[in-house]
């Protein structure tokens, strides 16, 4: 059987399923913040329950928002793709791209998430002190699970009208910056500065993987940062790499 029509089979009789597990509470706030009310309140719970609280399945598999947050963050950034080249039929793929980026980006998502206080329904034997990312983390793995609950045309909704309509200004976003890393980078490029990062994870006694980015300019250390992955974390060392050179940048010629 070709794969398509196996998931296609597959994902009809998990969507067919009208089973959803006692949680009055839970199923009270996602069909406030979503709109609707959840057909599977299992998977929902998933989506809210970090690898920190070691959370286990009846075969001693790990049960964490991970696998939700992979697929919720490929859906949002297909559907903003769409909601874009429709948005700016005159632009071209620059610009588009760049507008994802901006609104599917860690701080935005982490604003949507905390306006939608999604750390509030976190599993209780999960680690109190996630970092600001576990809101985006969050919208990534409800967005996830809305997917296989409800199928794409309701994910899509759910994101026009729950996220894009209600926490996005397209004009503010056109300028604002969407990867201090490019940008720093570009400068040292024009100006004929080095700029290097140093990448590592961080020792932790939690159970909490943290990376830890130094950024030299000139072999000189001007800033760090830190983040649940690298990626992140050269990201938020990038913003204080920023505003450490933001006059020597925007004198550049």
């Amino acid at each position: 059987m070709l794969f398509w029509d196996k998931f296609k089979r597959n994902f009809s009789k998990k969507n067919d399923r009208k089973y959803t597990a006692e949680d009055p509470e839970l199923e009270r706030f996602l069909t406030k913040i979503l709109g609707f009310k959840p057909l599977n309140l299992a998977i929902y719970k998933k989506a809210f329950v970090h690898r920190s609280a070691q959370v286990k399945d009846e075969n001693g598999n790990d049960v964490n928002f991970e696998r939700l947050e992979f697929l919720g963050d490929a859906v949002l950034g297909l559907i903003i793709s769409v909601f874009i080249f429709e948005k700016a039929p005159d632009k071209q793929e620059g610009y588009l791209t760049k507008m994802r980026s901006k609104i599917v980006s860690r701080s935005q998502l982490n604003g949507v998430g905390k306006q939608m206080q999604l750390v509030k329904r976190l599993h209780p034997a999960g680690n109190p002190n996630l970092g600001e990312d576990i809101n985006g983390d969050l919208v990534e793995a409800l967005i996830g699970a809305v997917y296989l609950d409800k199928g794409f045309d309701t994910t899509a909704k759910f994101i026009f009208t729950k996220i894009i309509d209600k926490h996005f200004d397209m004009e503010k976003l056109e300028k604002t910056i969407s990867s201090y890393k490019s940008l720093i980078l570009e400068w040292g490029q024009k100006t004929k500065n080095k700029l290097s990062f140093n990448t590592f994870e961080e020792d932790n006694a939690e159970d909490l993987i943290v990376f830890v980015s130094v950024v030299r300019l000139n072999e000189k250390v001007i800033s760090k940062g830190r983040g649940t992955s690298k990626k992140r974390a050269e990201e938020n060392a990038s913003k204080r790499a920023y505003y450490f050179l933001q006059n020597k940048m925007e004198n550049a010629v």
